[in-house]
């Protein structure tokens, strides 16, 4: 399933780059061991505090509404993880009255060593646009990474959790189909349900 989503982007070869640098770094900072916490906090999202990528305040009570989120870690320099969102956006809409919510975390939107912005904001909003994945994207807070997300490897990587942003079920790496994610969608749901 290629949705063409990098051509149309305009990425030229410095952005590339830097998008491989800031992936780099990313996974350096992923496999330091959480400091604070331990491993009681990793066991799910239950309390922190960051902003999505539009500039909203957000913690965990993202999760409150629903009984199960889809919680998919990303990054702009991921094909897999562009070539999904569009099948994540649509079950979004389709599962918003039953329960479920979905919410991307951007693993490479990270503060600029100048101080002022955010290195790939602008490229994180258009993938979000483009793709139609109109759902929460979070950008990692120092909060979010003494929390589950201290564990993440590689991108895209995608549990699930309750409606205190603990975490239920196994954790899937990798990009999947809609069928896919529907199928993981509804076992989970049925799990908190019974």
């Amino acid at each position: 399933m290629h949705h063409g989503i990098i051509p149309f982007m305009k990425i030229n070869s410095l952005q590339i780059r830097n998008s491989l640098l800031i992936a780099l770094v990313f996974s350096l900072i992923l496999a330091m061991p959480v400091f604070a916490g331990g491993e009681a906090e990793q066991t799910g999202l239950t309390s922190f505090k960051t902003m999505d990528i539009y500039g909203n305040e957000a913690t965990q009570q993202i999760f409150a509404t629903n009984a199960i989120t889809l919680v998919n870690v990303w990054g702009t320099f991921c094909p897999p993880c562009l070539e999904e969102m569009p099948a994540l956006g649509e079950l979004a809409r389709e599962y918003a009255s039953k329960g479920v919510g979905i919410v991307g975390i951007v693993a490479d939107v990270v503060p600029n060593p100048s101080g002022i912005g955010m290195i790939n904001l602008d490229t994180a909003i258009q993938i979000a646009a483009q793709t139609k994945a109109e759902y929460p994207h979070l950008i990692i807070s120092e909060d979010l990474q003494k929390t589950r997300l201290g564990n993440v490897q590689a991108v895209p990587e995608t549990f699930f959790v309750d409606s205190k942003g603990k975490v239920i079920g196994q954790t899937v790496v990798g990009a999947r189909s809609k069928a896919a994610w529907k199928i993981l969608i509804e076992k989970h749901l049925s799990a908190v349900q019974k």
